[in-house]
């Protein structure tokens, strides 16, 4: 049974929006799976991520939602969503080995490229911040490493 068994790079993504916000993030593979299927790569992996953004509001957004309601915890909230443009952006980027006794050691990259944006202007998050979603365009590759 092959596992995940060290990280080579993290870099962590970046985006500045045309609303002066600024959002960090970042991607991390938290299991690859090999698939037994027939590939013209060899093998094929299933690769399970997690992402996750920190949102740098400007003061202009801040004010947007200055005494909205907060948005109530794993609700999906249907009105108030505006889509702000993303002016500048960097992909976020890990990674990692997997090793296999059979399969053999791989490098497997995933990239992750924000391709959108939209932030709530009806409510606002627990600590008084726009609520904003980032929609990505991941990219995911391996190569077999040979020793």
């Amino acid at each position: 049974m092959g596992k995940l068994t060290n990280v080579l790079k993290v870099e962590w993504g970046f985006m500045k929006l045309e609303d002066g916000t600024v959002i960090i993030f970042r991607v991390a593979v938290v299991n690859a799976l090999p698939s037994h299927d027939v590939s013209p790569f060899g093998v094929e992996f299933g690769v399970n991520v997690a992402t996750g953004i920190s949102v740098l509001p400007s003061p202009e957004s801040m004010k947007e939602v200055e005494g909205k309601p907060v948005a109530p915890p794993g609700a999906m909230i249907k009105e108030g969503w505006v889509q702000v443009k993303i002016l500048e952006k960097t992909s976020a980027i890990e990674v990692v080995e997997y090793e296999d006794p059979e399969l053999g050691k791989y490098r497997i990259r995933v990239e992750f490229e924000p391709a959108m944006v939209s932030k709530n202007t009806q409510v606002r998050t627990p600590t008084g911040e726009p609520l904003y979603v980032v929609r990505w365009a991941p990219k995911i590759t391996w190569e077999k490493v040979e020793e």
